[in-house]
């Protein structure tokens, strides 16, 4: 009986090299990839040690095992990339993706497989696998070629209809979440070998494929081989200035609604640093420091917590979606640069002859009035007006300089910024409150007047 994985000219695996791929590229290896590329020394070979067999793989009558109507539909798919028909920059494409993909349908697998393979096919899966784990003691090589013919055949056939699906992202997910490197007992040096793979020929694959795998299968790109600090991911289009420090309430209420066992607050401070992360690379602290909420060289826990969540909850990939789409309302609305509003402000606080005019423009009520106008106030309410402008919270705003120095006056600052903010913004939700229902509106006014000055300074 012939053995399907072998030559029938040289009797020897097809593709019996260190160097072999599921997809020979003819570049490499100088021949055909539909003939043997068997480089295996024979005693009588007409071949010289070292050189491939190339002998024509398709001209010769199959054995019992034959292959089903589906592959040989991608036989004829896979042969029609390699015809003169076909675009270069197209097929160059499709095989480099179907390479680097059936890398991580092994790595996966069986996690990832389908319900439409045939159970020999995917037992063939299972052989060629359960081989490597008892054989191969070194670094996993993810591309490397099944021996045999089956398995190779069953591989390329769950890749290539991963590749075919309309939403290749979320076709992805399984394969490689960010749980696998962790929590599922898959070695992490897989995903290396394969991570340093995808970089080398990221260039060389569909923008498609570039962005799905750029960002669902967490393949963080890297300014040197091996480690370094992370890149921006591609396809961004914004930048991390136009990211708030906090995400506004509305964004929020349309995108984060799902993640109901997370801190409001701290879900809209973390999705801001994921964004900020996302655009200007590095880690989760620099981002959260490029938003003012952190101190430079502070360890915190923007992210840590969320991300324990999300992976004990299973929700990695839908927060992940939703900052897809917050992304994309971003883009299209106007582009608002929060650190130059920032920076604009640091050192800033509402001029008194300013809140002279604000006050005047306040009713009068017996026992109120002192109170509310009181010049101490006027920090406070410049707390307020900063939270506008900038979109951001009053733990962070920047204490005016005339009293950075002085305790006192500080701590009474801190506690004021709290109750003036909270009130004003109760105005929309209580009744009473008279005087900060009549202010908060002269301040939001100013405040908008304010932004636009600073935008187009």
């Amino acid at each position: 009986m012939r053995r399907p994985h072998l030559c029938p000219d040289c009797k020897e695996p097809i593709n019996a090299s260190n160097r072999a791929q599921l997809i020979a590229r003819p570049a490499v290896t100088g021949i055909h990839p539909a003939h043997c590329r068997s480089t295996r020394e024979q005693g009588k070979s007409r071949n010289r040690a070292g050189a491939p067999c190339g002998a024509p793989l398709g001209q010769h009558t199959p054995g019992r095992h034959r292959p089903g109507p589906a592959l040989l539909i991608l036989q004829r798919k896979i042969t029609n990339r390699l015809g003169a028909n076909c675009p270069e920059q197209e097929a160059h494409q499709y095989f480099t993706e179907l390479i680097l993909l059936a890398g991580l349908v092994m790595i996966s697998w069986p996690r990832i497989r389908p319900a439409s393979t045939t159970k020999s096919l995917a037992a063939a899966i299972d052989r060629h696998l359960a081989i490597i784990e008892d054989t191969d003691g070194r670094t996993y090589h993810s591309s490397k070629a099944p021996v045999d013919a089956r398995a190779c055949a069953a591989i390329l056939q769950v890749t290539d209809r991963i590749l075919a699906t309309e939403d290749l992202r979320e076709a992805l997910v399984p394969l490689a979440p960010e749980e696998n490197r962790t929590l599922t007992g898959i070695t992490p040096s897989r995903h290396v070998v394969w991570d340093h793979a995808f970089r080398k020929h990221r260039s060389a694959c569909s923008e498609r494929f570039q962005l799905a795998a750029d960002t669902v299968v967490h393949s963080f790109r890297r300014d040197r081989r091996w480690g370094g600090y992370r890149l921006p991911t591609a396809g961004i289009r914004y930048r991390p200035e136009h990211i708030p420090a906090i995400l506004p309430q509305a964004l929020a209420d349309r995108h984060l609604q799902a993640f109901t066992d997370t801190t409001p607050k701290m879900l809209r401070r973390s999705a801001s640093v994921f964004l900020v992360r996302r655009a200007r690379g590095g880690n989760l602290n620099e981002a959260a420091q490029f938003l003012g909420i952190s101190a430079p060289g502070k360890a915190i826990g923007y992210g840590n917590k969320l991300t324990q969540y999300l992976r004990a909850h299973g929700k990695l990939h839908d927060f992940e979606l939703a900052l897809d789409a917050i992304t994309d309302e971003l883009r299209e609305g106007p582009l608002i640069d929060y650190r130059q509003r920032r920076e604009a402000l640091n050192s800033w606080a509402l001029e008194p002859a300013i809140w002279q005019r604000v006050v005047a423009q306040l009713p009068i009520l017996p026992g109120h009035w002192t109170s509310i106008s009181d010049d101490r106030k006027r920090p406070a309410v410049s707390v307020y007006i900063w939270i506008r402008v900038t979109e951001g919270e009053p733990e962070f705003a920047p204490c005016p300089p005339h009293i950075a120095h002085d305790p006192e006056l500080r701590a009474v600052w801190s506690r004021q910024r709290h109750n003036v903010c909270h009130w004003l913004r109760e105005t929309d939700r209580r009744s009473g409150l008279p005087y900060y229902k009549a202010l908060k509106p002269l301040l939001d006014t100013h405040a908008e007047q304010l932004a636009k000055e600073i935008d187009y300074a």
